[in-house]
């Protein structure tokens, strides 16, 4: 008996998939019966959508989608299962778009919170993606030069005896002076993440020297005009900070710059030689720029090797690593605001990687689950139509509701308090010999939906 029963539970669920299957198959063309009846329906449009991507249809659930969110922008399941369909295709630009339009739109508190984590872990797939596309066109992109006033910095490469621990610093001085470059409003500075993704795609600097023919290539694929390649060499208790240029179109370095100055000086040593790239640049700062790139993220060094490691850990995409590292660097200096963001970024990416569809729809409540579920049954939910999606929406942002709101069919009801007995004469009518009628009382309600 012992083996008997194992088989039967294997035989039940090979029986169970093709009956699965055939059940879905049969809703979806339900659905598209119904979309062929009404293809100007929100409604229909969106069950169809939500059960193509429940059977893995991902394109096919995207056009549907996308139609729906055309006719009612509002609709915030459409927009939910676009975004996901969006990101099962790896169009994370459209994903993203999908997924904050349900952050507007979206009722369900605990998946919006899901979708706003989903968006922050989504953050570095989208950056692995585009470099990976570039690296596909790359004989496209090194046909169009970049402008020379944008500036991309990839990390910095350390060498010297003390690289376990200081060696971190390659992030968090390129991080500083991207933030510095940025001051100046006749530069547009890649994002480091951008630039660090396209670093790893081609293995940038792994031999650990980067030459200027590699750099320019980099600055090629990221589409910049001009490439800050430093270098960090420590001597002893000195650190010598260097950078050339170089013009990406021709791969040409410019001379030179270095700063020297000890470890313990370390962030008077970067605005140093920040000011140096700025004169390689031919960049002449306003007095108030100026007065910005002087501003000091943090002094405490120990806050800042923890802060670089968190963004080595982030990059490889170990966030809960990294949410640890920045907690420790805005732990030992209160006053790291970039820490406190990046620790902030870390926890919601961390949790951001846990979410997945089956979750976000777990937290869907009201009409919003009960959208997804006709879906599955192949059915369309009466009253759960786009446009009175979106009435109800903008009526309950006008006026939030303490109750349930109300339907958007005009309702009167009559309700009479007590039926009337027959007329009967009362004494004045008799004395009289005429009637006088006697009162009655009732209640009229009448309920109608404010436009």
């Amino acid at each position: 008996m012992r083996l008997v029963r194992p088989l039967m539970a294997l035989v039940l669920l090979a029986c169970a998939a093709p009956v699965a299957g055939a059940q879905r198959a049969d809703a979806i063309s339900r659905l598209e019966a119904a979309r062929t009846r009404s293809p100007q329906s929100v409604a229909a449009l969106r069950a169809l959508g939500v059960a193509y991507f429940k059977a893995n249809r991902f394109a096919e659930a995207r056009t549907v989608l996308d139609q729906a969110r055309q006719i009612d922008p509002r609709d915030g399941v459409s927009a939910l299962y676009a975004g996901l369909s969006a990101e099962r295709l790896k169009d994370f630009t459209g994903a993203k778009a999908a997924y904050n339009a349900y952050l507007v739109n979206g009722r369900s508190r605990r998946t919006r919170t899901e979708v706003q984590q989903r968006l922050v872990a989504m953050a570095r797939d989208e950056s692995i993606a585009l470099a990976k596309a570039a690296v596909a066109n790359e004989a496209r992109l090194s046909q169009t030069p970049g402008d020379r006033r944008t500036i991309a910095v990839p990390p910095l490469k350390f060498s010297g005896p003390d690289a376990d621990q200081l060696a971190p610093l390659e992030r968090g001085l390129a991080e500083l002076i991207i933030t510095d470059l940025g001051r100046s409003s006749q530069l547009t500075i890649v994002e480091r993440d951008r630039m660090q993704a396209i670093v790893d795609e081609i293995a940038l600097g792994e031999s650990g020297r980067v030459d200027a023919g590699s750099a320019a290539r980099a600055g090629k694929l990221i589409q910049a005009g001009r490439l800050v390649n430093g270098t960090i060499v420590q001597g002893g208790t000195q650190l010598t900070l260097s950078s050339s240029i170089v013009e990406v179109s021709s791969a040409q370095l410019s001379e030179p710059a270095s700063v020297t100055n000890s470890v313990d000086a370390i962030f008077a040593l970067q605005k140093q030689f920040v000011f140096a790239i700025f004169n390689q640049l031919g960049i002449v700062l306003t007095p108030a720029e100026r007065q910005l790139v002087d501003r000091q993220a943090t002094t405490n060094l120990n806050a800042f090797l923890a802060y670089s490691r968190g963004l080595a850990a982030s990059d490889d995409g170990r966030f809960e690593d990294a949410a640890r590292f920045f907690d420790n660097a805005r732990t030992l200096d209160p006053g790291f605001g970039a820490a406190a963001a990046r620790f902030t970024a870390a926890q919601s990416a961390a949790a951001g990687v846990q979410v997945t569809a089956a979750t976000m729809q777990s937290g869907l409540t009201g009409t919003e689950a009960q959208s997804v579920t006709g879906a599955e049954n192949g059915t369309i939910p009466v009253g759960n139509s786009g446009l009175a999606s979106t009435l109800t929406s903008v009526g309950q942002t006008v006026n939030p509701p303490a109750v349930a709101p109300i339907s958007n069919t005009v309702v009167i009801t009559t309700q009479i308090l007590q039926e009337p007995p027959p007329p009967s004469r009362d004494a004045p009518s008799n004395t009289g010999g005429t009637d006088t009628p006697v009162a009655r009382t009732g209640t009229v309600t009448i309920v109608i939906r404010r436009p």
